[in-house]
């Protein structure tokens, strides 16, 4: 069989190898000979940063304007000299108009600016040597480069998070701009880890992906294969922190075995590819995880047990969706053996946009940020995921996208039509009532297009309602305290309901006509169903 892998790293990267593709080394790459510290200063006066491989620089700095200017440490490591043919001249500007220095390695770019603005920037020659795009070797980082009008200069970065942070927490500064060129890490790394992850995410009848991310820079490799992980491997030279691998070519309803890696430190898992449209299958729903870890890992742990091809996640996967460090204590590290064997598509739920910071969530799903909504052929299923945190009132992107997909051949064609969002239309507790936006812009919708069941969390409880021939479950109890349950003030009214930790597995068979919900506890015992019948 032929394979081909896409991998995208840190959501900008994407290649398309083949089996014959290089492997990533297993043993740390070593910094060559003759590449020497780029130094990195902050100006909080000036909103600035500067980079310096000059020692007597960095020692004027730090002596004199200490009042002016933070050091930051090592950035990365260049070249001072260019003994490498694949190595080119980093250009160093300042522009006393600007106060801030700007670096490139297009010599066309140099020229136009020695040219053109030679009242608004001074050249000062070269910075150093490092590798252009394409040309770089194994074991090199890239380096990213943003543009803020508002604030007139550039920013340069490594860190995959801070790309991330920039791009969409400070969206309407920074612009970004691409790589700017490649450079050796700021130390020759020993030891990796793998700090969140392998995640099974997107899956499809013939591609997956795979997420994890390093506390270092690092390689990216995978192995992946029927009878071992060692049939087929790729590999991307550039180091990073956030690995995301997309493999593609595969063959439906197959169990899969694969290997992560990043340097010495790997992990195991294996993965079942969507079925045909005539094969039965199985996929899990849970939502509102945050919070209670040891519920959150009960409840995932429940889920493996009952092995489902794939889970949707209703939202709310953590409680302050902008702080970083909660997304490994409330999600990953609970969810560990889950995320590596079952592939799970999660919508935003409230939480997601709560706290300090860029919403974390787009950092680690391969959605836009803010666009958080999705569809997705499973079977002979079609899975719509909507945000509730974003707009989605009429001539909104969202719902116009909805419209559009309701009424998509995809969906028109199949048998099941599942909606999965975080805010319930109906529901009744000590938490939350009846959304009534939801009511008035998506319920019209889904009737009219022949939605069939809709999945929903924010109500820590489960509830199960009929209205006009669609099933509305609120499967909240995936690990966040739980609501008492009220009765309903207004029709529809709730048809079962009960205050506990749950999650629900849902199995579909073509050849009967059915799909069925089971309600399931933390004990494993079955406490509702229902089967919808075509």
């Amino acid at each position: 069989m032929k394979w081909s892998f896409s991998i995208f790293v840190a959501w900008t990267l994407q290649l398309s190898l083949q089996p014959s593709a290089c492997s990533a080394s297993d043993s740390p790459v070593c910094i060559p000979p003759g590449t020497v510290p780029v130094y990195r200063f902050w100006s909080p006066a000036l909103g600035r940063h500067f980079y310096t491989l000059d020692d007597t620089e960095k020692q004027i700095l730090l002596s004199e304007y200490a009042h002016v200017w933070t050091y930051d440490g090592v950035a990365y490591r260049a070249f001072a000299s260019n003994e490498d043919p694949n190595l080119v001249a980093v250009y160093r500007f300042w522009s006393g108009p600007l106060s801030t220095h700007f670096y490139t390695l297009d010599e066309t770019e140099r020229d136009w600016l020695i040219t053109n603005y030679p009242c608004v920037w001074t050249y000062e020659g070269v910075a150093f040597y490092a590798y252009p795009p394409i040309r770089q070797p194994v074991g090199t980082i890239p380096v990213q480069r943003f543009w803020s009008g508002s604030l007139e200069t550039h920013r340069y970065t490594t860190s995959d998070r801070e790309r991330f942070k920039l791009s969409n927490e400070d969206a309407d500064i920074w612009q970004y701009e691409g790589v700017a060129w490649h450079a050796y890490p700021a130390d020759s790394l020993s030891v990796v880890k793998i700090v969140k992850g392998p995640a099974l995410q997107w899956v499809t009848r013939e591609s997956v992906t795979i997420l994890w991310e390093t506390d270092v820079p690092a390689g990216t490799s995978v192995g992946c294969g029927i009878d071992s992980v060692g049939e087929f491997e790729v590999a991307d030279p550039d180091w990073v922190t956030l690995h995301k691998v997309v493999l593609s070519d595969l063959a439906p309803d197959t169990l899969y075995a694969y290997t992560a890696a990043s340097g010495s430190a790997s992990r195991t898992g294996t993965f079942r590819t969507a079925p045909r449209d005539g094969q039965a299958f199985r996929f899990a729903v849970c939502g509102d995880t945050q919070w209670g870890q040891d519920t959150h890992k009960q409840v995932a742990t429940g889920i493996l047990e009952n092995r489902p091809g794939i889970v949707l996640h209703a939202g709310d996967l953590v409680s302050l969706g902008r702080d970083l460090d909660i997304w490994e204590t409330e999600f990953f590290c609970p969810a560990a053996e889950l995320l590596a064997n079952v592939p799970l598509v999660p919508v935003p739920g409230n939480h997601e946009y709560f706290g300090l910071g860029p919403p974390w969530f787009f950092y680690f799903f391969d959605r836009p940020a803010y666009c958080g909504w999705f569809a997705l052929t499973y079977g002979n299923a079609r899975f719509i995921g909507l945000d509730t945190g974003v707009a989605f009132c009429p001539c909104s992107p969202q719902h116009e996208w909805l419209v559009q997909e309701l009424a998509s051949a995809a969906c028109r064609d199949a048998a099941w039509r599942v909606v999965v969002l975080h805010e319930p239309p109906f529901t009744s507790t000590s938490g939350h009532t009846d959304n009534l936006a939801a009511q008035d812009w998506l319920v019209p919708l889904f009737e009219q297009h022949g939605v069939d069941v809709v999945f929903s969390g924010h109500s820590h409880a489960y509830e199960r309602y009929l209205h006009n021939g669609i099933h509305y479950i609120v499967t909240g109890g995936g690990g966040g305290c739980l609501y008492t349950l009220l009765p309903d003030e207004t029709p529809p009214i709730r048809q079962f309901g009960r205050s506990v930790h749950h999650y629900c597995i849902v199995d579909v068979d073509p050849a009967s006509g059915t799909l069925t919900i089971s309600a399931i506890d933390t004990a494993g015992e079955i406490f509702d169903s229902a089967e919808l019948l075509k």
